[in-house]
């Protein structure tokens, strides 16, 4: 039986301009047996980092002067910060926002208002990394073991997911829908169920196949993955929709999920995983 991991005297910084964040987060974290320090906004956690040297970071997006994604974009610029997981803070729900941060090294989101039980779990789970991390203690199955966990878990996929105004549907890597919300699958006329599970080539119309599935299905990230990718989709068959159209036109925005951050993806030598693609689809504005 593996021994359990003491995580007590860990050190996160918390970086927020709102007192009372800083405050409920604080009484909460200290309560689990934490070191916390703060910093009222992204200068003063720049001045402050290499003495504190936390092992994990809490930083709010939406702050005055120096943001938390320009803050994120300067700690992973440097050789001495690059390392430190980086937990977003945000009331943001955007798309984009959410990809940017993945995009600029975050490991993970917390939303507003908290879930204390939920911020708990996702720093226990960041910082169980950080620790085998630095430990170097069965660093090549445990750490495989929580990365996998933490990314083909719930964790970013839900607030995407339940926040988003668009279609999303999560494929695995053999190009199976393994999780997808209501607003894509009502569009053509699916109950959520009825189409996890399915190949996604079964509910598109192409003459082309070879053309289109490497582009839906696509490994990259970033800049390089797919954007606004032309996709006619079949409508069910057996439902209400299928009379009066049998195929639905829309724009899919692809992006390769990886077992590390983004950022990490371009070195050598790293033991990579694919993990599948996230997609989001909207209509066409024409």
């Amino acid at each position: 039986m593996d021994e359990p991991i003491s995580l007590k005297d860990m050190k996160i910084l918390l970086v927020d301009d709102t007192p009372v964040n800083i405050d409920v987060l604080s009484k909460s974290l200290m309560n689990e047996g934490y070191n916390i320090f703060a910093a009222p906004s992204g200068d003063m956690a720049l001045k402050i980092i290499d003495k504190i040297q936390p092992d994990l970071i809490l930083l709010d997006i939406m702050m005055p002067g120096l943001d938390g994604f320009e803050t994120c974009q300067r700690l992973k610029s440097k050789e001495s910060t690059k390392d430190i997981p980086i937990i977003f803070i945000t009331a943001k729900s955007d798309k984009s926002d959410v990809v940017n941060g993945f995009q600029l090294g975050g490991v993970d989101y917390i939303t507003k208002p908290f879930n204390y039980e939920e911020v708990l779990r996702r720093v226990e789970t960041h910082l169980k990394i950080r620790k085998l991390m630095t430990n170097q203690k069965d660093l090549n199955n445990k750490l495989v073991d929580l990365t996998d966990e933490l990314i083909e878990g719930k964790n970013h996929y839900q607030v995407i997911s339940e926040k988003t105004s668009d279609g999303i549907f999560k494929l695995d890597h053999d190009k199976k829908i393994i999780s997808c919300n209501s607003k894509f699958s009502s569009i053509l006329g699916y109950q959520e169920r009825e189409i996890v599970g399915v190949s996604v080539e079964k509910l598109i119309n192409v003459i082309s196949p070879e053309e289109i599935i490497p582009q839906l299905t696509t490994k990259r990230f970033g800049e390089r993955a797919t954007h606004n990718l032309e996709v006619q989709f079949c409508i069910n068959e057996k439902s209400s929709i299928w009379n009066e159209r049998k195929f639905y036109t829309l724009l899919v925005d692809s992006f390769g999920i990886w077992n590390m951050p983004n950022n990490l993806l371009i070195q050598k030598n790293k033991n990579k995983k694919f993990l599948g693609t996230l997609c989001f689809i909207k209509k066409p504005t024409n």
